[in-house]
């Protein structure tokens, strides 16, 4: 799991908000062991097919502390296998979705290795994410979350080298109050114009627990 993207930082006063909510708090706090949380993964644009797809994280006991957590990221050719984690604390959903979206960029940029764009998530992430509060609506109900945004290539110097991606933006949706703490994610390339609809988007949302999975994939 560690490999998903660079270690963190051995202080934690030295996080960034942004590193804090998205990597290190207590997500999982809410969800009672055993099991499962359940979300929906969209991809839509113009850009290539889109396709809808399931995510299963599941929380079991563990004979230590609780729990130990294994996810099941998409399905067939897409699927991203990372290893159980023992005594988790975070989602790692999050790590599920930023792994899945770095192998995607290797293979849209033809880059053989996704550590460069592993480092540039890392790297906005603690100098240039941009955080603040809102709300979402849940199981029919408005509850309170922080949304953390960055567009981690659009500041690199060596953007040119990719720059049909480069303003690419990331956005991670938390709230407490829903089970595993991670209502959303998503990225989305921007068309040509503001007002234009983004040519890609890959959006993950938290369709419960224990909830039956959409199962509609295309």
């Amino acid at each position: 799991m560690a490999a998903a993207l660079p270690a963190l930082a051995a202080d934690q006063n030295e996080f960034s908000q942004a590193e804090k909510l998205v990597f290190t708090d207590h997500h999982l706090a809410n969800v009672k062991a055993p099991g499962s949380l359940h979300y929906t993964f969209v991809k839509s644009g113009s850009q290539e097919a889109g396709f809808r797809d399931d995510v299963q994280i599941d929380v079991k006991r563990s004979a230590e502390k609780c729990c130990s957590v294994q996810g099941k990221f998409l399905s067939g050719e897409r699927e991203v296998k990372l290893p159980e984690i023992a005594e988790a604390q975070p989602n790692p959903v999050i790590l599920y979705f930023l792994e899945y979206d770095i192998r995607e960029m290797a293979r849209l940029t033809s880059r053989k290795s996704g550590n460069y764009f592993r480092n540039r998530i890392r790297k906005t992430l603690v100098d240039e994410a941009k955080v603040r509060d809102t709300t979402v609506t849940f199981q029919g109900r408005q509850v309170p979350a922080q949304e953390v945004t960055l567009t981690p290539y659009a500041t690199d110097p060596a953007r040119n080298r990719y720059e049909r991606y480069a303003d690419k933006r990331y956005t991670f949706v938390l709230a407490s109050a829903v089970p595993g703490g991670v209502y959303q994610v998503r990225t989305a390339l921007p068309g040509a114009l503001p007002s234009d609809a983004p040519v890609m988007e890959e959006t993950l949302t938290l369709a419960g627990p224990d909830a039956a999975p959409a199962g509609n994939k295309k």
